[in-house]
């Protein structure tokens, strides 16, 4: 039996093994991502509950290094606000309405009034906390 094989044939194991013990895959996180929304969708989406956005650019290198911040906030808050990210340079007009004048943005919405506003790269915590504070 080559190297390859042996690869194989523990890939296929760590799968069987991880289906036994409901260990989650990372095909399991798909649906937990953060939202991509457009700027019609924003306005509507903000209006009930408890919503996270995200104002980003693609250039911004400062917008992905806070990235897996908002993504694992999107998978340990997911079933309980709604996490997206708006593309600035796509939706120029809503940043423009809500004043943004840097990127990253972080806003959390609370039934369609701002919460808590975030500029610059904002570590986890800062953002989980501030999200808690929202949902109680």
């Amino acid at each position: 039996m080559g190297l390859l094989d042996n690869l194989k044939r523990l890939l296929v194991e760590e799968k069987e093994e991880a289906a036994k013990e409901g260990t989650p895959r990372p095909e399991d996180f798909v649906e937990a991502e953060p939202r991509h929304i457009s700027g019609d969708e924003f306005h509507t989406l903000i209006q009930e509950g408890v919503v996270l956005v995200d104002f980003w650019a693609e250039w911004c290198v400062p917008c992905h290094a806070v990235a897996p911040a908002v993504a694992e906030l999107a998978r340990n808050y997911g079933d309980e606000a709604t996490i997206a990210k708006l593309n600035v340079d796509d939706y120029p007009q809503v940043a423009g309405q809500l004043g943004i004048m840097g990127i990253p943005t972080i806003i959390i919405f609370k039934d369609g009034q701002e919460f808590k506003r975030f500029v610059g790269v904002q570590p986890y915590g800062r953002l989980a906390s501030a999200l808690e504070q929202a949902l109680s």
